[in-house]
């Protein structure tokens, strides 16, 4: 029972590496067939290369000793030729082993490019398949595409190359002992034996490291975002202005010094271990040596025999303590690689149920005309409605949004306000479809949104987050980004621009939609509001029919507020709007203002009406306009 028992994980740890193996081989085939195929050609011809030297130095050496007259007899094999024609063989040998090391180097430093070309490129494909947020807010799955990204890259190859290596060592071992095995059929398999330990030390060392290593890559995140901090333009103000560069270089220190110190407790008992089994190993190759000299001087061998069997013992043992050091490294990879499997094979995080936007459009009770390719622009968003939806984050406990029911409908723009935590950027996710709810439905045009492909329907969405992206890239490009399609287009990404309250920005720049932005590339660095203008430019460029504006004027000055705002209606219309901000200046023109607190739509209805309620928002709103209106005396105090 028991002996079954333990066999059962050890069949499953074999099954297993003969899978990640297959897995490895298939990345590296596909990266690059011919420098694969070439790479292990060089490496077997090495191979094969050894013990023909070796052969070749003993007829070269016994040929000298006969033609000097030290040796009275002279085998069959080294009477063939001439002493300079099997120096000449002996050479170009030599010289051939020479030529191929260069040529190999560069055939797998050129494999090792492809490939992690290759693996980075379905990296991004495998990040790109996930349309949600939940994955990348996953700590487990933030582990398994860290080891992805920064040891799995050219795992593929080097598993392949260890398992490569191993094959090629452990055939030439075997040639090597066939040799040995002609001195004393113990020969080999005493060498074999006294290296054992050798390659079992060398294996644990490889095995407990790498297992180490493993483990602690959550502490390995952390301690790259330390050094991230300290080195990354975005937190250098704070950084410097709150003095926060000792803190976390004590931080990294900290870690740095914790992991290291682990590691190296564990390696020093190993590595003396591995020093006391190579010492058994050598004692072992030098016997050889000891016992073919005994040999000659008995007059059972002859000189060349010491070049030759001698050769052969200690090329045997480094064979097999390469082919310990290779399988010990096995580890490292697979360790590391299933994590790259994974990353590579992580299913969709937000299931699609097949249908297309027109068809699935077409088939709901509004009349949406059902039309394809450039066309499905056109298709009227006829209503948007949450129905009993509640939502908590994969991984936490706290319900953020509980049984909430609201509609929006075309022409209406719908403003969310409420305290931080209220829920309000959660709605804009869901609406999104960057999660799924907990319970209930979204529905748009009366189908559930998990009805629709998932593209087009983000294809009818232009959003501003808050926490927009700054793009290193041109102005037009930076605007360009809301749609693909017309980012060289000059006159919409102009018209956006405009309406976006940014055509005077764009006109100061030196290239004008040339302009390269950010300080990173050497380009124009632009304010935070100017920054947040070409944001806006970009949900306006896309001309969608559901706009999300999350706080989207907070970096703006109040005359460009107050600009963009009475242009307001103008820029929504035949848009269903959906607006968060903290200004109650701004959300009060909003048709509908729906106010959340603890995951739950508390008050509804337009400004005026939720003033005359006089609950909640009504305390806020002219807690604020106090709050302004002090600062409006305070700025004509003389």
């Amino acid at each position: 029972m028991s002996d079954s028992a333990e066999s059962k994980p050890t069949l499953q740890s074999i099954q297993e590496t003969a899978r990640i193996l297959r897995l490895a081989v298939r990345l590296v085939w596909r990266s690059s067939p011919r420098l694969f195929v070439a790479f292990i050609m060089l490496m077997l011809l090495q191979a094969l290369l050894v013990p023909l030297q070796l052969a070749l130095t003993r007829l070269v050496i016994d040929r000298a000793a006969f033609d000097l007259g030290l040796l009275q007899n002279l085998d069959s094999a080294a009477a063939q030729l001439p002493l300079l024609v099997w120096i000449g063989l002996t050479a170009a040998v030599l010289a051939l082993g020479q030529l191929i090391q260069p040529f190999s180097s560069t055939f797998q430093g050129l494999a090792a490019d492809r490939l992690t070309g290759y693996v980075t490129e379905q990296i991004i494909r495998a990040a790109n398949r996930l349309q949600g947020l939940a994955r990348f807010e996953d700590p487990d799955f933030a582990d398994d595409l860290q080891r992805a990204r920064k040891r799995s890259t050219r795992g593929a190859l080097d598993l392949t190359i260890y398992v490569g290596r191993s094959a090629i060592e452990l055939f030439t071992a075997g040639s090597l002992a066939v040799v040995l095995f002609a001195l004393h059929p113990l020969v080999p398999f005493l060498l074999i034996l006294a290296t054992l330990p050798q390659m079992k030390r060398q294996w644990e060392y490889s095995e407990r490291t790498i297992s180490h290593l493993y483990i602690q890559t959550p502490e390995s995140r952390r301690l790259e975002y330390s050094r991230e901090v300290l080195l990354t333009p975005d937190a250098a103000k704070d950084v410097h202005l709150y003095g926060m560069g000792p803190f976390f270089r004590r931080r990294y220190d900290s870690i740095f010094a914790s992991t290291t110190e682990s590691l190296n407790r564990m390696r020093k008992p190993l590595a003396f271990k591995v020093a006391l089994a190579a010492i058994l190993a050598t004692v072992a190759s030098s016997a050889v040596y000891v016992y073919v000299a005994w040999m000659i001087l008995q007059g059972e061998r002859t000189v060349g025999d010491l070049a030759l069997y001698g050769g052969a013992a200690t090329v045997l043992q480094v064979n097999l303590i390469a082919l310990g050091t290779e399988i010990g490294l096995l580890p490292l990879v697979l360790g590391f690689l299933p994590s790259l499997f994974r990353t590579l094979d992580a299913p969709p995080d937000l299931p699609q149920r097949g249908a297309s936007f027109d068809k699935t459009a077409a088939s709901s009770d509004g009349p949406v005309p059902a039309e394809t390719g450039k066309a499905a622009h056109s298709i009227r968003l006829q209503s948007i409605a949450f129905e009993n939806v509640s939502f908590t984050y994969p991984g936490s406990t706290d319900q953020v949004l509980r049984d909430l029911s609201f509609a929006m409908a075309p022409d209406e723009c719908v403003a969310l306000v409420g305290r931080n935590g209220a829920g309000k950027t959660t709605i804009v996710k869901l609406l999104l479809r960057l999660y799924d709810p907990t319970s209930g439905r979204i529905l748009l045009n009366g189908v559930d949104l998990r009805d629709y492909d998932l593209n087009e329907l983000r294809r009818r969405m232009g959003v501003i987050f808050q926490d927009f992206v700054r793009y290193e890239l041109t102005a037009g490009e930076n605007i360009g980004m809301g749609q693909l399609d017309f980012r060289q287009d000059a006159a919409r990404l102009s018209s956006a621009a405009e309406r976006a309250g940014a055509a005077e920005l764009v006109n100061r720049l030196p290239d004008g939609l040339d302009t390269q932005l950010g300080r990173e590339f050497g380009g124009r660095e632009l304010s935070d509001g100017e920054w947040q203008k070409l944001a806006l430019s970009r949900a306006y460029l896309r001309d969608a029919q559901l706009l999300v504006l999350d706080e989207p004027t907070a970096s703006l000055d109040v005359q460009t507020e107050y600009e963009i705002y009475t242009r307001f209606h103008e820029l929504t219309r035949d848009r269903i709007t959906l607006l968060i901000s903290h200004r109650f200046s701004t959300v009060r023109m909003a048709d509908r203002i729906l106010y959340l607190a603890d995951g739950r739509i508390r008050e509804a209805g337009s400004h005026a009406e939720l003033i005359d309620h006089n609950g909640e928002y009504a305390r806020l709103y002219r807690l604020q306009a106090a709050q302004f209106l002090d600062q409006g005396q305070a700025d004509t105090t003389p």
